[in-house]
């Protein structure tokens, strides 16, 4: 359960690409160890947004506070120090193939962190028991499912001891009968106190982790509210509209 301190403010971002206004002035808090989903349409800006919450893209305006105090994005020993406190998953999971997972976990502790490689190693090995991989850390990517391929990516942000994760449709490339294994270890973050900023199309799954839930749509929070709300009882009538028709989707896809 969250409580009401915010451990991450992100305030009126704004990002173009030439004429290409993809965010319009978000913001948003994450408490610490909430769990926030972002719902919208394909090209409404979620991405973006995760993306610039982590610096990977450079905003056009807007501020980012990590446990209230402003990130200054160019300062590269600051941003190193936030982005080991703030986890990026991402759709296509990002693994270094010529690695096989235990050093795809174990590379970041050593090389960001500074850690003994025989403590990295340890951390790593715990971080993969965590998300049920153990048995297969001897294993190449070309070797893993995609779900295991995605807990692979969950375990190496994981071992940065991060104090909150940002999750970018985590189960969108994988197969259906995969995403069940992804979503255990979600929960199971969840249910340890993870703060989480969670982007999904994924109805059933949003509703029953999230606290709040943002339906973003042309660059901007349309409405946001508790699951019940948003999903069931919006009063934005495109809020309706959308989850209405991914409502229909997942229930014709059980």
């Amino acid at each position: 359960m969250a409580d009401q301190t915010p451990v991450l403010r992100i305030q009126n971002i704004k990002k173009s690409y030439g004429d290409n206004k993809v965010l319009k002035g978000v913001s948003l808090e994450l408490n610490r160890g909430g769990i926030k989903v972002v719902i919208g349409p394909s090209g409404g800006g979620k991405s973006t947004l995760l993306h610039c919450i982590n610096f990977l893209v450079g905003l056009d305006e807007g501020r980012i506070y990590l446990n209230g105090k402003e990130i200054i994005h160019n300062r590269k020993r600051e941003l190193t120090a936030y982005r080991q406190k703030v986890g990026m998953i991402f759709q296509d999971f990002n693994l270094f193939d010529h690695l096989n997972a235990l050093h795809n976990v174990l590379i970041g502790p050593v090389r960001v962190k500074k850690l003994p490689k025989s403590e990295a190693r340890e951390r790593a090995v715990a971080e993969l028991e965590r998300v049920g991989l153990r048995d297969h850390m001897t294993k190449y990517p070309a070797e893993l499912s995609g779900g295991q391929k995605q807990r692979v990516s969950i375990a190496r942000a994981l071992a940065m001891d991060p104090e909150v994760m940002l999750l970018d449709e985590p189960t969108s490339a994988l197969d259906p009968e995969l995403i069940g294994e992804v979503h255990e270890v979600i929960r199971d973050l969840a249910s340890g106190g993870m703060t989480m900023l969670l982007v999904t199309h994924e109805v059933g799954f949003a509703s029953s982790l999230a606290d709040e839930i943002f339906f973003m749509e042309d660059g901007k929070i349309v409405e946001q509210g508790p699951p019940q709300k948003i999903l069931f009882n919006a009063e934005c009538d495109r809020t309706r509209e959308f989850c209405a028709k991914i409502g229909r989707l997942h229930n014709n896809s059980s």
